[in-house]
This record gives structure tokens, sequence and C-alpha cells, in this order.
């Protein structure tokens, strides 16, 4: 069911009086990222926005980052008036969103919570990702600052289906033609190229890591990654899950796009968790 609360579009699945599960998208994402797994997570109340400046939902912050991006979205989850405390279940750059609403407003969620894939460590000059996250940057400066031909750069089906294919690992033509029509219908939704160009350049900067301090205060997190991840290596995701003191689900021969190529795995894994 699609409803809108603060200008934010989104999605509720399953039955209302079973335990809630808020999820949290990635970078370039929407709710549909999460398609896969909402079948296998039915014992969950499960709701699901398109964060702002994402998807369906207005781009209405006043601050281009991922820290006021995440202030946002809790004053959504306060706005649901829930009446028992949600878990929170995130991918990708929604981890890095996540660990900021819940070191911000730790009072709002359960006590558990679960990252998959989370951008663990900021991006270092020798980096493995380091060329990546420049290419990215670079994409999104000249989408800004080059009338006409930079928005068409940016909106690029071609840059969209090569950088899709540099982190995929199904050889599935079906699912390899699923993903890449999703990641083409985000592009319409691109919102803002000033807003992702400094919201990639913040996401960059930081990692999940750098709110350890806060989230070993209350949460209890489960991480779960696949071993051939080239966007939040396997490296990086066992050093947050040691500042964390986390459990560490990793799901061989997968990269960045488990939820899509393993759902049901995925969502075997999250159930596990949250249903101690």
């Amino acid at each position: 069911m699609t409803k809108q609360l603060n200008d934010v579009k989104y999605w509720t699945y399953h039955d209302s009086d079973k335990p809630i599960c808020v999820l949290i998208h990635g970078f370039t994402g929407s709710h549909e990222g999460f398609q896969y797994i909402i079948p296998d997570l039915e014992n969950f109340h499960l709701i699901v926005p398109d964060l702002p400046g994402f998807g369906e939902s207005e781009l209405t912050l006043d601050e281009f980052s991922i820290d006021a991006l995440a202030r946002k979205v809790n004053d959504f989850v306060r706005a649901l008036n829930l009446k028992t405390s949600p878990y929170l279940v995130s991918h990708s750059m929604g981890g890095l969103v996540a660990a900021s609403m819940l070191t911000q407003n730790p009072e709002l969620f359960h006590e558990r919570t679960v990252f998959i894939s989370p951008v663990a460590t900021k991006v270092r000059r020798l980096d493995s990702r380091s060329l990546g996250a420049f290419l990215g940057r670079l994409q999104y400066f000249v989408g800004k600052s080059v009338p006409k031909a930079g928005p068409k750069l940016v909106k690029s089906r071609l840059l969209s289906r090569l950088a899709t294919s540099l982190i995929l690992t199904t050889n599935e033509r079906a699912m390899k033609k699923t993903i890449n029509d999703h990641h083409f219908k985000n592009l319409d939704y691109i919102s803002s190229i000033d807003f992702y160009h400094r919201l990639h350049i913040d996401i960059n900067k930081k990692g999940a890591l750098d709110y350890a301090d806060e989230l070993n205060k209350k949460f209890k997190p489960l991480i779960i990654t696949g071993d051939k991840d080239n966007v939040t290596p396997l490296a990086t995701e066992i050093k947050l899950a040691n500042a964390l003191n986390a459990d560490l689900h990793v799901l061989n021969g997968v990269g960045h796009l488990l939820h899509y190529e393993r759902p049901t795995e995925v969502a075997a894994a999250v159930n596990a968790f949250l249903s101690r």
C-alpha cells in the first residue's frame, strides 16, 4: 500500500499487527530495491520509504549530507507514531544513513538492527574503491556543471549498464535485465544532480565505523555481506563488525546486489536474527 507522510512516499507490506521493520535503501535507489526480500519477510510489518530526494519522495533537505538525510528520515519515523520501536534494516548507503539515524535518536528504534552491505569505512587514497569514487564524483560534477550534456551524462543508460555490470555476480540473463531495468528507472527519479554530487562526496568521506562509539551504547547489529562485494569490500565489513561487536553473515559468491541475487538467503538471515 502506498502512503505519504511529511513529503515522504512510503510503502507498507504484511499485517500491521506484526513487529515493525523500517527498510532504508541505498544511493540512487528506491523502495523497489527491496522487492525480492519483501515476500520472505512476512513475519514483519514492513515500512519502506523512498528517502527524501530519491524515488518518488521530494527533495526537502536544507543541507545535502548523510546526517541531514538521517534527521529527515527520523522525523518521518517519529511522525508515524508507532506503538512499538521498529527494527531498522538498511542496505549500502542506507546503512550509513541508518547508523546516523540510530546515533541521533536511539530511543526511536529497537536495539537489534541489520546492515546489508553497509558503507563501513571512508574511501582512502589507496583504497580499492578510490577510482570508482573519483569517477562517480566526476560524473556528477560534470552533470551539474555542463548544461544539456551534463544531465545526459548522468542519466546515460549506457553508463548505468556499465556501472551495474561491474557489481553484478549473477550469470542469469533475466536477473541482469531486471536489475538494469530497475537502475534505468532510478535515472528518471533523479531529483537534483547537485544533491547527488554533494551526497556522493559525503558518502565517501565517512563510514558507519565513524558512529561506532555511539552505536555500541545500545545496539546489537547484524551485518550481512557478500564475499565478492567490490563496493563495500568484505575487509571493511569485518572491521565494522569487530568495532560494533556485531554478528557477521557472509554469503559466498555474491557481491553488492545480494538482496537481488540471493534474496531468500538474505531474508533468512534477517528473520533468524530479528526473531531471537
